[in-house]
């Protein structure tokens, strides 16, 4: 959902104080003030905002003071406009059998759908979108373009070659960057295996990474790694285009449905910006892990509260298309792993980004998984 329609819906639920006196707003946040900025709620006959931060009670907010709702004669309210997201029963619940209001209660959001209005996307800005809750994924397959459009590859193509000519310092999705920039958790983790192996050689294999976007990003901060082979497994039109165009003596390109132990042990399976766009992803996991690499890394994976499949769709400001998408919970992520790995690091991801439900915010983690037994 866009803002604009979630602003349109709240605007109808406003519809119910027209000829309503003596409105109380419950909230003096950050929310209120963009209800009267983007939504009908200043026309209306407010006569009151109140809130339960002492600190706020008292000051002036938008012309009105803000008092205690123990302040306020509740049995002469008409109507009570609940402006704190994720707390409307709780508050209706507080006016009903404490405060005995019998004035209309106006909750702006369903009981699971409370992301704020204003953190929704926006139709005029438009970055990367994510939508729906469908039930499988060939059902969120069949509204989107996929990854099978030659102009993606053409564009990304077009960005990786002005990095190797020099016109651009880094690529990532296709948009090209000039200033360096390092991912430093990757790189400290292919450090640490380089000092591990005594600087003898790291073995990395990145899945779905393009047409070597990471390789390329970081390849002066690891140019001391002695024998670095770096391995990208992508789909084939991908493989073939680096094989036969961007491979060097460290960067190889692969098909992605080839058995990952035919090229000798792995020190690093990479997955960044990749697990949530594989289908079957629980296929690639097992590949992964019959190849018993030291080390697992998770970037960009978007993880929620709940497990969900829904539609990437991005601007053609950046490739314009559209990606069926997973958004883990992190028990699902633990779950793939955890048989025959430990939990080593994690946080925010390299690149942060959030994705805005009704009824959640997901956020795009890194996590490093290191193997409880070294064959």
């Amino acid at each position: 959902m866009f803002v604009q329609d979630k602003v349109q819906e709240i605007n109808e639920k406003l519809l119910v104080l027209k000829d309503v006196t003596n409105i109380v707003i419950w909230g003096a946040g950050v929310h209120t003030a963009k209800l009267f900025e983007k939504t009908n709620l200043f026309k209306y006959h407010i006569e009151y905002i109140v809130d339960m931060d002492k600190q706020k009670q008292g000051n002036t907010y938008f012309g009105f003071n803000i008092k205690n709702p123990d302040d306020i004669e509740w049995c002469s309210v008409k109507a009570v406009v609940i402006s704190v997201p994720g707390k409307a029963e709780q508050i209706a619940n507080l006016l009903t059998n404490e405060f005995k209001c019998s004035g209309k209660i106006v909750s702006l959001y369903e009981k699971k759908n409370d992301t704020p209005f204003y953190k929704l996307y926006d139709k005029g800005t438009m970055p990367i979108v994510y939508e729906g809750d469908y039930k499988n994924w060939n059902e969120a397959a069949l509204e989107c373009s996929g990854y099978g459009d030659k102009n993606i590859l053409t564009k990304v193509a077009d960005s990786i070659n002005k990095v190797i000519l020099g016109e651009a310092v880094w690529e990532r999705d296709s948009s090209v960057f000039f200033e360096q920039k390092f991912v430093y958790r990757i790189c400290a983790s292919i450090l640490r295996c380089a000092i591990q192996n005594d600087n003898k050689g790291v073995n990395v294999l990145d899945i779905g990474g393009s047409l070597g976007s990471t390789y390329f990003q970081n390849a002066k901060y690891l140019a001391e790694v002695n024998n670095l082979h770096y391995v990208v497994a992508e789909q084939v039109n991908f493989a073939e285009y680096g094989h036969k165009n961007l491979e060097n003596e460290v960067l190889k390109f692969v098909n992605s449905e080839v058995d990952y132990n035919c090229f000798g042990k792995w020190d690093i399976v990479l997955m960044s910006a990749s697990l949530q766009y594989i289908y079957p992803y629980k296929k690639v996991v097992s590949k992964v892990l019959d190849a018993k690499p030291h080390y697992i890394i998770l970037d960009r994976v978007l993880v929620g509260n709940r497990k969900r499949i829904c539609k990437q769709i991005v601007p053609a400001r950046i490739c314009s298309s559209s990606y069926p998408v997973i958004v883990f919970d992190e028990s699902t992520i633990y779950q793939l792993f955890e048989s025959d790995y430990k939990m080593l690091e994690t946080d925010l991801s390299s690149v942060p980004e959030e994705a805005y439900f009704e009824d959640d915010i997901a956020n795009s983690r890194y996590y490093v998984f290191e193997r409880r037994s070294w064959e």
